[in-house]
């Protein structure tokens, strides 16, 4: 049986010291770039063009745009946010538009999540504004993470996942439909099952893994 397909693989174009926005001091980089390869049993063998890149600090392990390489610590600017951060707020707010419905205590849930695993704390109204926003221009959550994800390394994938299963297990049982949508979310950003399982035993241990319904 011949096993073909398509995988992103990254390369290093650069590296030195830069000012990091999420450690707020002088640190290593590393400017990477992620080229699409098509593979012959999990081999990349031909590159399909490149699909994005990103600047990787070497001490948070934040990626951003290579705009940052300019940055400036005086300065106050979302666009130089770690890219995981800015994809972790966008999906958690397309998770909780998912039903149709809003309310104070999923926003609030929310807001916690994000504020835990990200460095910037967002308000209730600054998570108001954005969920405007992006109401304004609707997309599936695979169809965003599938632009975003050349931006991304492993730990910002991780981080990722990570507030989707705690959106998930907020009400103490994680649903059928949440546990796919999240094995959708790992697999468009080409996370394998046995990485997407570590990330539970880890956020799960020692207590004990949620429920799952058969709803």
């Amino acid at each position: 049986m011949i096993i073909f397909g398509t995988r992103g693989v990254k390369s290093t174009l650069n590296q030195g010291q830069f000012n990091c926005p999420q450690c707020e001091s002088t640190r290593a980089y590393k400017h990477k770039k992620v080229t699409r390869f098509f593979t012959l049993y999990f081999i990349p063998l031909i590159p399909l063009g490149r699909l994005g890149e990103f600047v990787e600090c070497q001490a948070c392990k934040g990626t951003f745009i290579p705009n940052v390489l300019n940055y400036n610590k005086n300065q106050q600017s979302d666009s130089f946010l770690a890219e995981y951060e800015k994809a972790m707020k966008h999906c958690m707010v397309l998770i909780m538009l998912a039903d149709g419905e809003i309310d104070e205590n999923e926003m609030v849930t929310v807001q916690k999540i994000i504020n835990k695993f990200g460095h910037n704390d967002i308000s209730l109204d600054q998570l108001s504004k954005y969920v405007e926003e992006v109401q304004q221009k609707p997309e599936d959550i695979s169809t965003y993470l599938r632009k975003v994800t050349p931006a991304l390394n492993e730990h910002g994938k991780e981080m990722i996942i990570k507030c989707a299963i705690s959106v998930a297990a907020a009400d103490g049982n994680i649903d059928d439909s949440e546990i796919n949508l999240i094995n959708e979310m790992a697999k468009v950003m080409e996370m394998s099952s046995s990485h997407l399982k570590g990330i539970l035993s880890e956020m799960f241990a020692p207590k004990q893994e949620p429920s799952f319904s058969k709803n």
